[in-house]
């Protein structure tokens, strides 16, 4: 506590140039409530108090916020702040016949131009030797805090150093690791774009030899279909000769009922004539044999038709295949297609 309210500063007068000052402040709570000042040479030493009431007025002649004031009086009296050396300055009045009091002003230099803080009256310390050994215990209290200050400093300057460099082998495993996992990542993608890649090739020659076929199957469709339009346009032709032909066939079949058993035939006709046996021959293979090639243009052209549906259904299939071909190869148009594989 006695740290943060007493303040040692070294201090140069200007009227008094050869000679080294120390000043020693301290305060309850803050310069604004009020501090005791005590200055000494080496050799003297001079005390000197200043009151709220005294801080307040001399805010109020300078025309200058209190906290304002405060914060410029902490700067001149204790030397803290990079902006204090330089903007403040000090003179000494020195003791006057029927004045035992010394007068130390404090003045800031802002811009060329100075303009008076405060002034307060010192007097002579009875014991100068007492304020110096307060000046020596408070540097030796200073010095101790400091050093203090330093070795905890150090000690977490260390802690901080032994964790930064546990914290840079970590972080050397890990990004071993993570160049381990992708190298290992990027092989695993490779091989699957390779293998995914000759998928669709293989899918890209099925379908060109589907398409192959699908033409194929259309000419052929087309070249039957012309052959089924000859063979109805010879089909249309025959059944004239046929009924024409097939006309006594049937006046023969419906004769042969009326005719006799072949006894009573026998005895009609004692003696039989090789020449009307043929003639019978004749007449009884020709019906069959007719029957027998329409039998059969029958059986090629059923045949033809049985081999026509069968493409057709065939051609069906084949355009269902080729479209569910294309429909995979949609889904997977992102992934490029190139002729040679990825390597490593």
């Amino acid at each position: 506590m006695r740290c943060r309210s007493t303040s040692v500063h070294q201090i140069s007068i200007a009227s008094e140039p050869h000679r080294t000052f120390f000043l020693k402040l301290e305060w309850a709570k803050d310069l604004g409530s009020g501090f005791v000042i005590l200055l000494s040479d080496g050799v003297s030493a001079w005390s000197g108090e200043v009151s709220e009431e005294d801080v307040s007025r001399e805010a109020q002649e300078i025309e200058m916020e209190l906290e304002r004031y405060v914060g410029d009086l902490h700067l001149a009296l204790t030397g803290e702040g990079p902006a204090a050396e330089g903007e403040y300055s000090f003179h000494l009045t020195p003791e006057r016949p029927g004045r035992p009091l010394l007068q130390l002003s404090y003045e800031k230099v802002q811009n060329d131009i100075s303009f008076r803080l405060g002034v307060v009256d010192l007097q002579a310390v009875p014991e100068p030797t007492e304020v110096i050994r307060e000046l020596i215990s408070h540097g030796l209290e200073q010095s101790a805090c400091l050093q203090a200050k330093n070795q905890h400093l150090l000690e977490e300057n260390q802690k901080l150093r032994r964790e930064q460099e546990h914290i840079t082998k970590k972080m050397e495993r890990y990004v071993q690791g993570k160049e381990t996992l992708e190298r290992d990542l990027y092989g695993r993608f490779v091989l699957v774009l390779n293998e995914k890649k000759a998928k669709l090739r293989a899918l890209q020659k099925r379908v060109k030899e589907l398409e192959e076929s699908i033409e194929k199957n259309r000419l052929r469709k087309k070249a039957d279909s012309e052959e089924h339009k000859t063979m109805e346009t010879a089909a249309d032709k025959s059944p004239e000769v046929e009924s024409d032909y097939g006309g006594s066939t049937e006046d023969e079949q419906e004769a042969e009922p009326r005719q006799s058993d072949p006894k009573p035939l026998t005895q009609e006709m004692p003696e039989s004539n090789p020449m009307d046996d043929s003639l019978n021959d004749i007449t009884d293979v020709a019906p069959c044999r007719k029957r027998r090639h329409r039998h059969l243009q029958q059986l090629e052209t059923q045949a033809k038709r049985a081999e026509l549906d069968q493409r057709q259904r065939s051609s069906r299939l084949a355009r269902n295949e080729l479209k569910l071909l294309e429909a995979c190869c949609v889904m997977l148009h992102m992934i490029p297609i190139n002729p040679c594989d990825c390597s490593h």
